[in-house]
């Protein structure tokens, strides 16, 4: 019994901090500059596979050629042209680091919270339900 809250419980926790993470990364992003979209890259990892869009910016005079898909939906991304100026934000201390806008995604941020919620959740509302269940 314990396990199966232990392994919800680890679930919601590490969905909530992938959310988390995402939104301090798009947060920490506070300087404007302008960027242009070059591609969409299909990036394949070990553990997952995701499109992020590729631009080209300049920030202090360095010129930067990075992949994001902070702040950006599947629907904005499929409508970008290529070789198209888009407003960027940058991390300051870090300008390999960049975001395309502040605001949060469904698919990237929110979902991923709502189910660490959930996940979180399922392990106590699991126990009240037996609980009610017992006499004694």
């Amino acid at each position: 019994m314990w396990l199966g809250y232990l392994v919800f419980g680890v679930g919601g926790a590490l969905f909530i901090t992938m959310a988390l993470v995402r939104i301090i990364q798009m947060k920490r992003c506070t300087e404007v500059v302008d960027g242009w979209f070059l591609d969409t890259v299909r990036v394949f990892n070990v553990r997952y596979h995701t499109t992020k869009a590729k631009f080209f910016y300049v920030y202090d005079g360095k010129e930067y050629y990075g992949l994001t898909d902070l702040g950006i939906s599947m629907k904005q991304m499929n409508e970008f042209s290529k070789s198209f100026k888009y407003t960027l934000f940058v991390n300051p201390k870090n300008p390999k680091k960049f975001a395309y806008d502040k605001k949060l995604t469904i698919g990237n941020e929110i979902i991923p919270l709502i189910m660490g919620a959930v996940l979180l959740l399922i392990p106590l509302a699991i126990k009240i339900w037996l609980d009610s269940y017992r006499y004694f």
